[in-house]
C-alpha cells in the first residue's frame, strides 16, 4: 500500500480530501505516540479522517491495537522507514508554549479570571462547547492587547463559554465590551460576574442564526470569537463579527482546527474573508488548548475511533489556531438569516 492508496481510501470513506502529505503526518504521529488522542493532536487532520486513515492501516497490517494503545507493526516501521519518516514533533517555545505572548505580564488578571471562572457552566454538546483553559483565555488577551486591539477599543465577543469578556474587562483596557451567547447560561453568570467585580459588560443573548440587532452592527473595533468547526457556522460566526466592525482597521480574532478541518476548509473559509474585505494577518496554530469536556463518548467521532478510551483531565488534545484578520476595505458581508443545523458538516467530530 502507497500513500496515495491511503488517502484515496479515507476520502472515500469520509468525503474528506486527503493528500499523500496527510498520510505521512498520521504515520509521523503513531512513530511519536501510541496514546489514540495524542496521535490526532499531532496528525494535525479532521479526527474524523485519523481514525479512517487508522482503519486503513490496521486492514493493511501496518498498525494493531492492543490495550487501548496503538502501535505500528514491523511492516508499519518498515513502510515507514522507507519512506524516511522521523516521529512528529512539536518543539514549541517552553517559555510561552509556541504563543509568542509573554502573559504573566498579565498574572493579577489572571489571578482574578481564575477564581471567577472556577464557578463556570459546563460545557454543553447542544451548543457545541468546549471552553480553553484559563492559561488560553488569558494570553488571548495579552495577544490582543500586543496588537492594539483591546486598550481604548469597543470589542463583542460572539459566543462566550471561554469567558473572553469578563478577562478583557477585569484589565480595565476596553472602553466598551459586550458579550453574545445563545446559550442563556453564559450571559447569566457573566453579567453576576461582572456586577459581583464592578465591571460593565453588556450581555445578550442571541443566536447567530440571525443578524446582529441594528444597534450592534458596525460599531466595534475588535471582536473576538472561536467558531463552531462546520464549513457553514465558522463562516456565520465570523460573517457576524466583521458586520459589526466600524470599518477598514477594525480586527476580528478567530481559532479553527486542524481536527475539525481539512486545509480545503481553510482554503474555502480564506476564501470568503478575503471576499468580505478582510486579510488574515497573523496566524499563530495550536495558540488554543481546550479542558477536556464531560460528553466526548457521545462526539459524532467515538464510534469511529479504533480504541475506545477516554482523555485524561490532564491531557487536553484538542487545539486550535488563533487567526487576526483586519478589515482593508467597507466590510461586504451578505449574510442574511440561517436556518437549520450549523454545527456539523463531513468534518465536524466533537458534535
Amino acid at each position: 500500500m502507497d500513500l496515495a492508496h491511503l488517502a484515496q481510501k479515507v476520502t472515500e470513506r469520509t468525503g474528506i480530501p486527503l493528500t499523500p502529505r496527510d498520510g505521512e503526518r498520521i504515520l509521523a504521529a503513531l512513530l511519536a505516540s501510541e496514546d489514540i488522542w495524542r496521535i490526532v493532536e499531532l496528525s494535525r487532520i479532521p479526527i474524523l479522517a485519523v481514525c479512517a486513515g487508522l482503519r486503513v492501516l490496521e486492514e493493511a497490517g501496518w498498525v494493531e491495537g492492543r490495550h487501548g494503545l496503538l502501535r505500528l507493526t514491523p511492516a508499519g516501521e518498515r513502510a515507514c522507514r522507507e519512506l524516511r519518516l522521523a516521529p512528529a514533533q512539536e518543539l514549541a517555545c517552553p517559555r510561552c508554549a509556541g504563543r509568542g505572548v509573554e502573559a504573566s505580564l498579565l498574572r493579577e488578571v489572571a489571578e482574578r479570571f481564575g477564581r471567577i471562572a472556577a464557578g463556570r457552566p459546563e460545557a454543553r454538546q447542544e451548543y457545541d462547547q468546549g471552553y480553553v483553559t484559563e492559561e488560553t483565555t488569558i494570553a488571548r488577551i495579552g495577544f490582543m492587547l500586543a496588537h492594539g486591539d483591546l486598550a481604548g477599543k469597543d470589542l463583542l465577543v460572539l459566543g462566550d463559554d471561554d469567558l473572553v469578556s469578563l478577562a478583557a474587562a477585569l484589565t480595565g483596557l476596553p472602553r466598551r465590551v459586550a458579550v453574545l451567547d445563545a446559550d442563556p447560561r453564559i450571559p447569566s453568570f457573566i453579567a453576576a460576574a461582572a456586577k459581583a467585580e464592578g465591571l460593565a459588560i453588556e450581555t445578550y443573548v442571541h443566536d447567530l442564526r440571525l443578524p446582529l440587532p441594528p444597534h450592534l452592527q458596525r460599531v466595534f473595533d475588535t471582536f473576538f470569537c472561536d467558531p463552531t468547526e462546520s464549513l457553514r457556522g465558522f463562516l456565520v460566526f465570523a460573517g457576524r463579527g466583521i458586520a459589526a466592525l466600524r470599518g477598514p482597521g477594525g480586527a476580528g480574532y478567530l481559532g479553527l482546527t486542524h481536527a475539525e478541518a481539512s486545509l480545503a476548509k481553510w482554503r474555502a473559509i480564506q476564501g470568503e474573508l478575503l471576499r468580505w474585505g478582510a486579510v488574515l494577518t497573523e496566524l499563530r496554530d495550536a495558540f488554543h488548548r481546550y479542558a477536556n469536556w464531560p460528553y466526548v463518548e457521545t462526539m459524532r467521532s467515538w464510534p469511529h475511533l479504533p480504541v475506545k478510551r477516554r482523555p485524561g483531565l490532564l491531557e487536553p488534545w484538542y487545539r486550535s489556531a488563533l487567526l487576526r484578520i483586519e478589515l482593508v476595505t467597507a466590510a461586504a458581508v451578505d449574510l442574511g438569516p440561517v436556518e437549520g443545523d450549523i454545527f456539523e458538516d463531513d468534518e465536524a467530530g466533537t458534535t
